[in-house]
């Protein structure tokens, strides 16, 4: 299942929050070419642990980002 999303404050701060993850080790996050945005892909072979990750950087990115 892919779950797309975009950031309120726009692209620059979408790249922003990409690059950051890259950092964590999350990557292939960039939204698909022809819409933009994020993509975080969540199929059956990601790990719980995987999307706990995920989830724990976004409450952290937010907070950082307020």
């Amino acid at each position: 299942m892919n779950v797309p999303f975009t950031l309120a404050k726009g692209p620059d701060f979408e790249k922003q929050f990409i690059t950051e993850a890259a950092k964590e080790g999350m990557v292939q996050l960039k939204g698909h070419r022809s819409v933009g945005g994020v993509r975080a892909s969540i199929y059956n072979a990601m790990p719980l642990a995987g999307v706990e990750k995920l989830v724990a950087f976004m409450k952290d990115f937010q907070a950082r980002n307020p």
